[in-house]
């Protein structure tokens, strides 16, 4: 129980004291009151002054507590029953015949009891219109369960004729003490009310504040939906790019690569068909079948596939296989020296690495006009180390093409790090951080 609910909790059980203190004293002034008129023989007079001969005190007095005991035992039980509705408004009910019963035995000297039973329902009734309801019916009972009211279509005991058996210096002390047990009960009920009411109000501007909350986090949501929608349209933007990148640089690699050689096998067997055609036959067989080998590829590509020669070997005997076959087409010598034991990596590193291999030859050939290309790769601590140089023309001013592109873009997809150098034949550096799946 938090703590707004707990002070309405003190209140009501106050009330619910302040009642018992009331209904034992109006209790003690009726027994106390027949009593002095059997002790004084004041029986006669007393009667002949009334118009309603009151019950038995003590069973009136009995039944008295016992419904009042049974009104708190309700509230108490329905205190724990509010998540049922039924069994509430069905306590609602009985709390309500209950204090008229308890009024009723009072001779309609006494209603603060309804106040007590307000403040107990009140407290549950959320709905607006509902509790207005309430309150007008409440308020109807609480107006007309007065004595002079009632007393005017049905013959009841007034207090003031219980009191007037007495002095009039007693009857003003016992009518003083139980208007001041009465103001009590009402001071305690409009407590409660304030308390109630204001419990309400910040509970309304917290809801506020929450509603306040929700819509600015709605809105805020919204933007950032917006923003992710865009986002991930760019995103689809960017992966359709980049796989068109991706398979242009395959395209380019493998068709570049092919035709290459095709070219510098051509020019071979152009030099030679004067002096020996049975040595340009061979070439030719030898252009054929790179011609065929590089078709493979450029389909391997399309679909997305990784180089053939990687597909059914090794990176190491990929590297050696595309070598040799460069030579054979070629008038170019290319030295091969792998200082690293194992050279088996990821697919991807091995894909790039092949490539890179591959572009900086068919570049050296195509561009450098090399004769000769040295291919070195060793390891340097975490470091996958690798180096292409010829002796081409080289170039003064490096321009990046699209082939120049794909070997930084393939290595920057790895981590890593390239350099070129122009300045005799040309040379290309590369460092790639390998992520070392077996000690080599």
């Amino acid at each position: 129980m938090d703590r707004k609910n707990q002070n309405l909790y003190y209140i009501k059980i106050l009330m619910g004291v302040i009642n018992f203190i009331i209904l034992s004293f109006l209790s003690a002034v009726f027994i106390l009151t027949l009593n002095k008129i059997n002790r004084d023989f004041g029986a006669r007079n007393f009667l002949e002054n009334i118009t309603y001969l009151p019950n038995e005190p003590v069973t009136s007095i009995v039944l008295i507590f016992i419904v009042f005991f049974l009104l708190l035992g309700i509230i108490e039980i329905r205190r724990k029953q509010r998540k049922r509705q039924q069994v509430s408004v069905i306590l609602y009910a009985a709390e309500i015949l209950l204090c008229l019963i308890i009024i009723k035995f009072v001779y309609v000297n006494y209603n603060g009891i309804i106040l007590l039973v307000i403040a107990d329902i009140v407290t549950d009734i959320k709905d607006k219109h509902t509790r207005g309801i309430f309150f007008v019916i409440m308020g109807m009972i609480y107006l007309f369960s007065d004595y002079d009211i009632i007393s005017m279509f049905i013959d009841m005991i007034s207090f003031q004729q219980f009191l007037s058996v007495y002095p009039a210096k007693v009857s003003m002390m016992i009518q003083g003490t139980r208007n001041i047990l009465v103001a009590l009960n009402a001071i305690a009920f409009i407590a409660y009310m304030i308390i109630l009411m204001r419990n309400q109000m910040k509970e309304n501007a917290r809801i506020g504040l929450l509603n306040l909350q929700l819509q600015t986090a709605n809105i805020r949501l919204k933007e950032m939906n917006e923003q992710l929608k865009d986002y991930s349209e760019m995103t689809e933007k960017m992966a359709e790019t980049r796989e068109r990148n991706r398979i242009a640089r395959e395209i380019h690699d493998t068709l570049g690569h092919t035709m290459t050689g095709l070219s510098a096998g051509i020019d071979a067997c152009i030099a030679m068909i004067d002096f020996s055609v049975d040595a340009t036959k061979e070439q030719l067989n030898k252009i054929s079948q790179v011609a065929r080998q590089g078709i493979k590829d450029i389909r391997r590509s399309v679909n997305k596939l990784r180089p053939d020669a990687l597909e059914h070997s090794g990176l190491q005997e990929a590297l050696e296989k595309m070598i040799n076959e460069t030579m054979q087409v070629s008038d170019v010598k290319i030295n091969y020296d792998c200082q690293v034991e194992v050279l088996k990596f990821n697919q991807d590193e091995e894909d790039m690495i092949y490539r890179v291999v591959q572009e900086s030859i068919t570049n050296a050939i195509r561009h450098g006009k090399a004769k000769q290309i040295d291919v070195n790769l060793w390891k340097e601590d975490k470091w996958l180390n690798l180096e292409i140089k010829d002796n081409g023309i080289g170039c003064e001013e490096i321009h990046t093409g699209f082939g120049l592109i794909h070997i930084e873009e393939r290595i920057k997809m790895l981590k890593g790090t390239v350099e070129y150098d122009g300045s005799n034949g040309f040379k290309v550096t590369a460092r790639i951080p390998i992520r070392w799946g077996e000690k080599l």
